[in-house]
C-alpha cells in the first residue's frame, strides 16, 4: 500500500529593487517538498515548484533545480531528489539569478534488510514466565552496517488473535509491539504468558518493517516459532 506523504510548501521572494532583474516577471518561487523530509540513501521524492508573478499568480518560466551537497542529488529539469550517502542535504529551485528557499533533507543509512541473528524457534517451560528475547536485527549494505532508530513491528500471527482470544502477549499484553532498532541494529520483545491461562502448544510470531516511504524492507515476515510445552 502506497503512504500519502505530507507536503510542506516554502516561499521566497525577489525584493522590490530586484523585481526588473527578474527574468519573465518572475518575483518568487513557491516549493513544495515532502514533510518530513527524510530519505533513505537510494531512496527517492518529488519536490515541485511554481514560479509567480507580482500577483501571485503562476507563469511559466524554466525552473531548475540543483544541490549544495554530495548527500543528495537532484534531476535538474524533474525535481526529483534521491538520498545518495547519510547526511544532510539541501536542494533549492531557481529561475534565472533567483533562488527558492533551501530544502534540507535528512538523509538515513538505507533499511536494506532484516535478519533473525540468533534462534528462532524458542521453547518457554513450564516454570517460565516469559520466552527469551525475540531479536532481529536491521542492516544496511551500502553503506555497511546496522541501522538504528527504525521501527520494528512484531505481531502474533497464530493462532489467530482475530480469532483466538490471546492467552499469551507481547509486552502489555498486545498481540502486536513496534519497537525500534538499538545502536546496534537490534530489536527485541518477549512473548509472556497471561495470567490464569493456558498457552496454546505453539506461537507464531512475525516481524516486519517498512522504509521510511513505504516500502517494505527485505526479510520482513520471518517468524520466530515459541513452544510452550
Amino acid at each position: 500500500m502506497r503512504r500519502s506523504i505530507p507536503l510542506l510548501a516554502l516561499f521566497v521572494g525577489a525584493g522590490c529593487s530586484d523585481l526588473s532583474q527578474v527574468e519573465g516577471g518572475v518575483v518568487s518561487l513557491e516549493v513544495t517538498a515532502p514533510n518530513p523530509a527524510v530519505l533513505e540513501v537510494h531512496e527517492s521524492a518529488q519536490l515541485s515548484a511554481r514560479a509567480l508573478n507580482s500577483d501571485g499568480v503562476a507563469i511559466a518560466a524554466p525552473i531548475v533545480w540543483s544541490v549544495a551537497d554530495t548527500t543528495v542529488a537532484v534531476d535538474p529539469s524533474t525535481g526529483i531528489v534521491t538520498g545518495t550517502a547519510p547526511g544532510q542535504g539541501r536542494v533549492f529551485a531557481s529561475v534565472g539569478s533567483l533562488q527558492s528557499a533551501v530544502i534540507t533533507f535528512s538523509v538515513l543509512a538505507p533499511a536494506d534488510t532484516i535478519v533473525i541473528p540468533g534462534d528462532s524457534i524458542l521453547t518457554v517451560t513450564a516454570d517460565q514466565a516469559a520466552s527469551a528475547p525475540l531479536l532481529v536485527r536491521m542492516d544496511s549494505f551500502s553503506p555497511p552496517g546496522v541501522v538504528d532508530g527504525r521501527p520494528v513491528i512484531f505481531t502474533i500471527t497464530s493462532p489467530d488473535p482475530s480469532t483466538t482470544p490471546l492467552t499469551v502477549g507481547l509486552p502489555n499484553g498486545l498481540a502486536e509491539d513496534t519497537v525500534a532498532t538499538a545502536a546496534d541494529g537490534t530489536s527485541s520483545v518477549v512473548l509472556t504468558r497471561l495470567p490464569a491461562f493456558v498457552p496454546p502448544l505453539t506461537v507464531v510470531v512475525t516481524v516486519r518493517a517498512t522504509r521510511t516511504h513505504g516500502a517494505t524492507v527485505p526479510g520482513s515476515g520471518q517468524n520466530f516459532t515459541v513452544s510452550f510445552p
